[in-house]
């Protein structure tokens, strides 16, 4: 097993970014195995016991599929469970559009019959940013018609996609056992085949900006063409979902992380820089020429852009609802002006908040146990409103289970690579999600936003259950053998 080669120079920064990696997955494991154990009537040893069976099973299908099943015949197989389980979720749950799912439909079907007067309505002159997926969606409701079942086969396919770049980014980072524990475990998460069903503009957007990760991290840029592919998938990505800052800004730390300070007396160091700067523009007139088009043709009044930057934090930082969304917080700030006085109102509050240091850092520790540690909301989202109860407890209790066992490999997998260190691809995807944990310490949490980084969690995962499936593979040999992994 093989988690790639990293300079000595870049080594210590893996090792450190693992060793932070340690903590948050402790945190994940800690939280998550108690959350667990209030949905089991016999508490924590059946969450042990079922959490030892499911890893005993993903070792075994592990293990038999690098014995008797080849590269192409493992993808075809999880592929098919993949689709296939969610294609009998989307048919079985009719999950209406709710919330600013239903806004955004409801925009599409306007535009799908000409009529593009609602982007300048309440919900997306203060929400400009959603156009983009609305105008997505009505692409699709045009070439397939209305019914909400084409839509859901699209959230398919591009889950399906992002499978298959779990498996390519995994293996690229560890291995190809890793590729496939990574794979696998996306395929059969509860929670991922059941947001299929909410017409949520995640879907798309976590399959571009993971193949745009992808493209970075598997020549580094090296190709001629990969800073122009990098910056157009960030740059369709934003404008799906306003995520492209966070990744732009992952991009530009690990380049001068891991590839321009280790090799920073090479000369190549320059043309590295010159298309890493290259990447960012290319996102950034992405950006700008879709607003510019939607602007100058009426569809919307306001660029593409924030028109409310304090907002996400001033429900971050509110008490009352743990940093969650608030009613009282919408009404408060909605009897000011769109524009400067709104947002001088939101940060006002915003200070406000802060004022309370102890009352903060109580906040602070409250939302990363509940951001990392509780129940998926994906039962909440996809049967809202269905009288079935029964369904929704199995369906927690096997999310609760599968994510207790993710925490489990990625602990391994963190300690693994902070003591041998770990290669500027593996290391990536730490930096991604250590970043995104901590963003969300400040602004608003909702389980549900787990879903845009958690390819990052299953490919650092996959290390740890590489990591176990080789220990077992070496034992009868020799216990004081130790799986081979190169740093």
């Amino acid at each position: 097993m093989d988690i790639g080669k990293a300079s000595s120079a870049g080594k210590w920064i893996a090792r450190l970014l693992a060793a932070c990696g340690i903590a948050l997955f402790a945190w994940m494991l800690w939280h998550s195995f108690a959350s667990a154990s209030s949905y089991f009537e016999s508490g924590p040893l059946t969450v042990l016991l079922l959490t030892a069976g499911s890893a005993a099973a993903v070792l075994l299908l592990l293990g038999f599929a690098s014995r008797y099943a080849g590269r192409g015949v493992f993808l075809v197989v999880v592929l098919a469970a993949a689709i296939s389980a969610r294609l009998i979720w989307i048919v079985t749950v009719d999950t209406q559009p709710v919330s600013d799912f239903l806004d955004m439909h409801s925009g599409a079907l306007s535009a799908a019959s000409g009529d593009f007067s609602f982007g300048t309505n309440d919900y997306f002159t203060r929400w400009v940013y959603q156009i983009g997926f609305t105008l997505y969606e009505a692409l699709i409701i045009t070439g397939f018609g209305t019914d909400l079942i084409v839509l859901k086969l699209f959230n398919v396919l591009f889950q399906a996609g992002t499978v298959v770049l779990v498996y390519l980014s995994a293996a690229r980072a560890f291995g190809e056992t890793g590729g496939r524990a990574a794979a696998l475990l996306y395929a059969v998460y509860a929670p991922n085949i059941m947001m299929c069903s909410v017409l949520t503009n995640q879907h798309i957007s976590v399959f571009f900006f993971f193949l745009g990760v992808y493209v970075l991290i598997r020549r580094g840029l090296g190709g001629k063409a990969d800073w122009i592919a990098v910056g157009l998938c960030f740059g369709f990505a934003n404008l799906m979902r306003p995520l492209g800052s966070f990744f732009v800004i992952g991009l530009v730390a690990y380049i001068v992380l891991f590839k321009l300070l280790p090799g920073f007396r090479e000369r190549k160091w320059i043309a590295l820089a010159v298309k890493t700067a290259g990447a960012v523009a290319v996102y950034f007139i992405v950006q700008q020429s879709a607003s510019f088009a939607l602007v100058q043709t009426g569809v919307i009044l306001h660029p593409l852009s924030n028109q409310e930057p304090y907002w996400k934090f001033m429900i971050g930082l509110n008490p009352d609802t743990n940093g969650g969304w608030s009613y009282d917080d919408t009404v408060y700030v909605l009897q000011f002006p769109q524009g400067e006085e709104r947002n001088r109102a939101e940060l006002e509050l915003l200070k406000q908040r802060m004022a309370d240091k102890r009352q903060v850092g109580a906040l602070f520790l409250s939302k990363a146990k509940s951001m990392w540690g509780a129940e998926d909301s994906a039962p909440m989202w996809s049967i809202p409103e269905q009288n079935r109860p029964a369904l929704q407890k199995k369906l927690i209790q096997t999310e609760r289970v599968q994510y207790v066992l993710l925490a489990f490999f990625g602990l391994i997998a963190m300690t693994v690579m902070a003591y041998r260190g770990a290669s500027a691809e593996a290391s990536i995807f730490v930096l991604l999600l250590l970043g995104y944990a901590a963003l969300h310490i400040v602004i608003e949490v909702q389980t549900r936003y787990r879903f845009d980084i958690f390819p990052c969690v299953f490919i650092l995962q996959s290390l740890g259950a590489a990591v176990l499936l080789d220990t077992f593979k070496r034992r009868p040999r020799g216990a004081n053998e130790a799986p081979s992994v190169r740093s």
